[in-house]
């Protein structure tokens, strides 16, 4: 190991060319950080305005020597990647944008390309194509972001061009070159891992999933009585997937977070007590521990058990958002937007059903939509209800209890016992025939009217045949004004809602805003683009609008609703729509006991 060096960047730069390891995470920095970034910049001009002396730290570099070619040592980085490629992207950017910054072509060999030992900063692989093209400008084409990643190295040039002013670009560039920092060259991996792990856990802020392949990697070397460099670079290997899986799955919607997950598979497959699943690294310590008087290569077994099994959920996680086409019972999850509570129990039940077409998964995400939208989305019980319980059988499914396997059959007789407690039901028929529906359960009202707009086109109630609405059009639409949303059939500013009405014969009239226009009868499926060109037109020609010419089926039945005496969309109308819109929610997910 090298001593650690205070240098400058120029010098740095003079001394290394660097590549960004395909283990380490890509590109990351967002607006936030490029602000603070600039800001930093500015200050620190202002400061040696007045004191020419005071040097400008911009942090630690922790570098793993790789070879030496020519006069360059080649080196990886292995902490401080994201604030040194921001600095690339940010002199990349200045020698495009202003052309009197002073040495540019000592600049553009000493940071970008030079003429003997070529690209000078590499970053992981899949984004390097995009880096070369349009960031340093080494190519002459302009190679497409086709990752998440590559769109914020992208961002992050676009923004240094828009919010830096022509004349900021010299004395910034001037500033950079001579900020110092703190480099930490090693020659094995091995004591990187340790000075990372040391660095790191002691109050420098990392994820937990950071931490945790940190710590694995730290434990696996002091356990490792030999080849320790092969097995921190098979570790190193599996974390590649798991971070290119976790750039993948931020490409679809409502997804966990990298954190989340890493709880939720402690939750399911690690032995916790209270809520150890939460804190990941202390409970993975108590396991280590628990193992010391086994010996080394029971704990370095016990590692590698874990990372490979931790890799697969991060995959398992990523195929079933893969699949949402094929696994309707989850988008329907997806849709009722409150997963939290059931990641454990999904990320268990995938892995433990080996069928090809997910049967077993399929039926348990039905069992956990039914519960979802009974408990949480019609009878409004609070957000945390069940979620010990969901954690018990996560933590009991396929364990022996009396010589018992609980297998799929207890979990699903678990779940569905589940969907009556706490007075469910009733509390469900309370909310569904209450006049304040729309405001007590609106996302719910959604899915429901989304799913009974799909039974409709499938040839149910004497409909023609049509093609479903996809999860995608609630979810994630092609842009906003396609999005699928409520719409009030009697609208919520017509001059009408003041009329007085009854709910029934007997009851005392009140105005029809407060006894009819928020129920469950009186809300269709719309679109946002549809929704705002209908406006607020009067009852007669809002329903009339509605069925004349729609692509819904829902809309187009409303006139079977409405009394041929009045011919209207009044009360009568509302009832009658909600008394078949309750049968329909009877016979999906029930309202009894």
């Amino acid at each position: 190991m090298s001593d650690k060096i205070l240098t400058t960047i120029d010098e740095l730069f003079a001394k290394y060319q660097f590549s960004i390891p395909n283990y380490q995470r890509s590109y990351a920095w967002e607006e936030t950080q490029l602000e603070l970034f600039v800001e930093d910049l500015r200050h620190q001009i202002k400061t040696q305005a007045v004191d020419a002396k005071k040097p400008y730290f911009i942090g630690t570099l922790l570098l793993h020597n790789k070879y030496s070619q020519y006069s360059y040592q080649t080196v990886d980085i292995v902490d401080g990647q994201q604030r040194l490629t921001t600095t690339l992207i940010f002199i990349a950017t200045a020698l495009k944008e202003c052309a009197e910054i002073e040495d540019s072509d000592f600049i553009k060999s000493n940071y970008i390309y030079h003429p003997e030992f070529e690209q000078k900063f590499k970053t992981i692989t899949k984004d390097n194509n995009c880096f070369r093209s349009a960031i340093l400008g080494i190519d002459n084409f302009d190679e497409a972001p086709d990752s998440q990643s590559s769109q914020k190295l992208i961002f992050a040039r676009d923004y240094f061009c828009k919010h830096v002013k022509p004349h900021e670009w010299s004395a910034m560039i001037n500033q950079l070159r001579e900020a110092h920092v703190l480099a930490y060259v090693i020659d094995d991996l091995s004591t990187a891992t340790q000075i990372f792990e040391f660095q790191n856990d002691r109050g420098k802020k990392l994820t937990n999933l950071e931490a945790v392949k940190s710590f694995l990697m730290h434990n696996v070397h002091l356990n490792s009585k030999s080849a320790s460099e092969n097995k921190l670079e098979s570790i190193h290997s599996n974390f590649e997937s798991i971070f290119r899986d976790i750039e993948e799955l931020s490409t679809y919607p409502r997804t966990p977070e990298e954190d989340s997950i890493l709880s939720y598979y402690c939750a399911a497959f690690i032995p916790w007590t209270e809520n150890e699943y939460l804190q990941p690294k202390k409970l993975i310590k108590k396991q280590i521990n628990a193992l010391e008087h086994k010996g080394s290569e029971a704990i370095v077994s016990w590692i590698n058990s874990f990372i490979s099994n931790l890799k697969q959920t991060y995959k398992n996680v990523l195929s079933i958002y893969k699949s949402m086409d094929e696994l309707a019972e989850f988008t329907h999850l997806v849709i009722l937007n409150r997963l939290a509570p059931f990641w454990p129990l999904l990320i268990k039940t995938y892995h433990e059903d080996g069928s090809s077409n997910k049967a077993q998964f399929n039926k348990a995400c039905h069992l956990m939509e039914l519960f979802s939208l009974r408990a949480y989305g019609l009878a409004n019980l609070r957000s945390n209800a069940g979620n010990s319980h969901l954690l018990l059988i996560t933590k009991q499914f396929q364990t022996i209890q009396n010589d018992c396997v609980l297998d799929f059959k207890w979990l699903f007789e678990e779940l569905t016992k589940m969907c009556s407690w706490w007075g469910i039901p009733e509390r469900m028929n309370t909310n569904l025939q209450s006049p304040h529906f729309y405001n007590n359960s609106k996302p719910s009202a959604l899915y429901i009217l989304w799913r009974y707009e799909n039974y409709l086109r499938s040839g149910n109630d004497n409909q023609n045949k049509w093609s479903k609405l996809s999860w995608r059009d609630i979810v994630m639409p092609k842009n906003h004004s396609e999005k699928l949303s409520l719409e009030h059939i009697a609208a919520q500013n017509n001059e009408q809602s003041a009329h007085l009405v009854s709910w029934n014969e007997s009851d005392e009239k009140s105005e029809f805003k407060d006894i009819a226009l928020h129920r469950l009868g009186n809300l269709v499926l719309d679109s946002i683009s549809s929704n705002s060109s209908k406006q607020d037109h009067d009852f007669d020609k809002k329903w009339q609008k509605l069925s004349a010419s729609s692509t819904y089926l829902s809309q187009g039945e409303l006139k079977n609703y409405i009394s041929p005496e009045s011919n209207t969309w009044d009360v009568y109308a509302i009832k009658n729509r909600q008394v078949k819109l309750t049968a329909f929610i009877e016979q999906h997910w029930g309202l009894k006991a």
